[in-house]
């Protein structure tokens, strides 16, 4: 993955661009902090996020209409127009339903065994 450059999402079915800012990785804790961009109507099919050997941690920051559906959401609060979302990607599966076009500021953090 390259920083600074908008690339196209992996998930198949939804059209998505990624723009990675920074990943790394110190000691046994990695770190990743992306910006996600959907456009309007479409679908994130559902889908986990496994990381051999880690336990995987994401805080979402997501900015317009948009539908996250995971079965074990950590914490979910809304300030204003911005929503946050703390889940476990590598364990639950989650999807996303587009209404209109729709950011996510993606903040990962993972420990690896």
């Amino acid at each position: 993955m390259r920083l600074f450059k908008w690339q196209q999402g992996r998930q198949q079915g939804c059209e998505y661009f990624k723009f990675p800012m920074w990943y790394f990785k110190i000691w046994k804790f990695g770190f990743d902090g992306y910006i996600l961009r959907y456009n309007g109507d479409s679908i994130l099919g559902k889908h986990t996020d496994k990381i051999e050997g880690a336990k995987h941690y994401r805080l979402n920051i997501g900015w317009g209409i948009a539908n996250f559906c995971c079965n074990n959401i950590i914490l979910k609060f809304r300030i204003g127009k911005l929503t946050f979302y703390l889940f476990r990607p590598d364990l639950y599966e989650h999807s996303l339903y587009i209404f209109e076009k729709t950011y996510k500021l993606s903040l990962g953090f993972v420990k690896f065994t």
